[in-house]
């Protein structure tokens, strides 16, 4: 029950001729946007799509991200030609763990051509990236818990540490004194943690009603994750 992933795009650039001229990219699409294998199903597929007329060639690698070494991506290098399309593998090098899940990116990224003559633009290079999830034998599931404490400046530091064996996936959330009429902080983060994974979110308000206000010493944060909604409470740690 995974939602689907906002593809991240990291475009790099190698300039030929003056930085001031047009520029030029290769357009090409991924599906899915998110691999998941499990040892019950050891490989998947990925379509890239090439939404240009001239073919472009395309580099896939897989590379760390919490493990490394245990998928294999094929083809590695590959032409896809103008307006077509091509198949890609993914599969499982090593077995899926027993207890908990694995996780790795595959890195699409587009192996730039030689400029035609008199080609005084620039040449930008797409690189994709997406996850790859290997569920272990067991049942899995993400457990996230929540604990803020208050920085040297007097903002809220809040936390969030995944201490289940599945990853989790955070969408928004909102901060507010427990007690109060305090306006609430809200973020949108979309952020992963994986297991084992923690992040923290400086909180600050306008009103600097955070700095000066005891009423934020509890808390109550609501929010959204890929899991569903959650709502807890927590108390400032002591610094």
């Amino acid at each position: 029950m995974f939602l689907r992933l906002a593809l991240s795009i990291l475009a790099t650039a190698a300039a030929i001729g003056l930085p001031s001229s047009p520029a030029h990219a290769g357009t090409f699409s991924i599906s899915p946007l998110r691999v998941e294998l499990s040892s019950g199903s050891q490989t998947g597929a990925l379509t890239i799509r090439n939404q240009d007329a001239a073919p472009v060639v395309v580099q896939a690698e897989a590379v760390l991200w919490q493990q490394s070494d245990g998928i294999l991506v094929s083809p590695a290098v590959f032409t896809v030609p103008g307006n077509g399309s091509q198949l890609v593998r993914v599969a499982l090098r090593v077995p899926a763990d027993a207890q908990r899940e694995l996780s790795y990116r595959v890195i699409l990224t587009e192996v730039p051509q030689q400029a035609s003559a008199g080609f005084t633009g620039l040449n930008v290079a797409l690189r994709l990236s997406l996850p790859v999830f290997v569920a272990p034998v067991a049942t899995a599931q993400p457990q996230l818990q929540w604990s803020a404490a208050r920085n040297a400046d007097g903002t809220i530091a809040l936390t969030a540490r995944n201490s289940g064996n599945a990853h989790d996936r955070i969408l928004s959330f909102s901060a507010a004194p427990s007690t109060g009429p305090a306006t609430a902080v809200s973020r949108d983060v979309a952020a992963y943690l994986l297991p084992g994974q923690a992040r923290t979110w400086t909180l600050d308000n306008k009103q600097n009603q955070i700095v000066s206000s005891t009423d934020w010493n509890r808390l109550r944060v609501k929010g959204t994750t890929e899991a569903g909604d959650f709502e807890v409470e927590t108390v400032l740690e002591a610094q």
